[in-house]
């Protein structure tokens, strides 16, 4: 069956965000799963991962003086920061599928180690850290993943930092101590990022290909790796509105996206 690929929806991370889970959760409950490529873009936002919390991942003083959004996905994983110069990539794929029946970390092994090999072919000398399940240039991180396994649908989606700003990175995501503390859901078990030296395709390669190149490539990737040609398409209505729904419910609401506000509590 061919996949599907998806290109950019506007650039607001809360949004996309909702995006992203709508495309997991309308294919899980769908019986004709649709296998799905999807890239896209987003203006500066640090994301959380869904078991993470605000005060101990991200200057939250520093994001809101510099207007940075703070958002959080549905999966797990570290905090990342994205901005314009950062490629999303996404992959929602039927666990049906031979390629897509390992466990996730089998399946980062396929798909993001595919991502690297495609970058190679292109001049670009990344390497997959099996470990990490990230990808790595000279040993500095380029990749942030994380993943979702459920009733039948296998979902990846990561970050690829092109020409992303790193100096404003690490200071989004060095978060001092004795800030506001933010509680998940009411939880105080915070699932804390492994720290990593980070670095962009464009620091490390003296001719670094397109974004567009960078996007051929790892569609052509996915084509070898599922032997299935990939075709450009669009959301399904049902998605457009789960989406929204989503958005509505959930990534616009600062409860969602920061946590519950503690008064007077340090946790730091």
């Amino acid at each position: 069956m061919p996949w599907r690929l998806l290109e950019e929806n506007g650039r607001d991370i809360f949004r996309n965000l909702a995006i992203e889970e709508a495309l997991a959760r309308v294919n899980v409950e769908s019986k004709k799963k649709m296998n799905t490529l999807r890239f896209w873009r987003t203006d500066s936002a640090v994301v959380l991962g869904r078991f993470q919390c605000l005060h101990k991942e991200t200057n939250i003083r520093f994001c809101e003086a510099h207007k940075i959004a703070i958002a959080r996905r549905f999966t797990g994983g570290g905090t990342v920061y994205q901005d314009k110069g950062n490629l999303n990539f996404s992959i929602c794929a039927d666990r049906r599928e031979d390629y897509a029946k390992g466990t996730l970390p089998e399946l980062y092994k396929s798909f993001v180690g595919c991502i690297a090999e495609a970058l190679q072919k292109i001049g670009v000398p990344a390497e997959f850290d099996e470990y990490r399940s990230c990808i790595r240039i000279d040993g500095k991180k380029i990749t942030g993943t994380a993943g979702w396994i459920k009733q039948g649908i296998a979902f990846i989606h990561g970050t690829l930092l092109i020409d992303s700003n790193i100096d404003i990175l690490l200071q989004c995501l060095d978060a001092p101590e004795k800030q506001p503390v933010y509680l998940r859901e009411g939880r105080t078990r915070c699932m804390e990022s492994k720290r990593d030296i980070v670095t962009t395709i464009h620091r490390e390669v003296d001719s670094p290909p397109s974004v567009e190149e960078i996007k051929t490539a790892i569609t052509n990737g996915i084509k070898e790796i599922t032997r299935d040609i990939l075709i450009l398409k669009t959301l399904t209505m049902t998605e457009i509105q789960h989406s929204e729904l989503l958005y509505q419910n959930r990534y616009s609401h600062a409860n969602w996206n920061r946590g519950e506000l503690v008064p007077n509590k340090d946790l730091s």
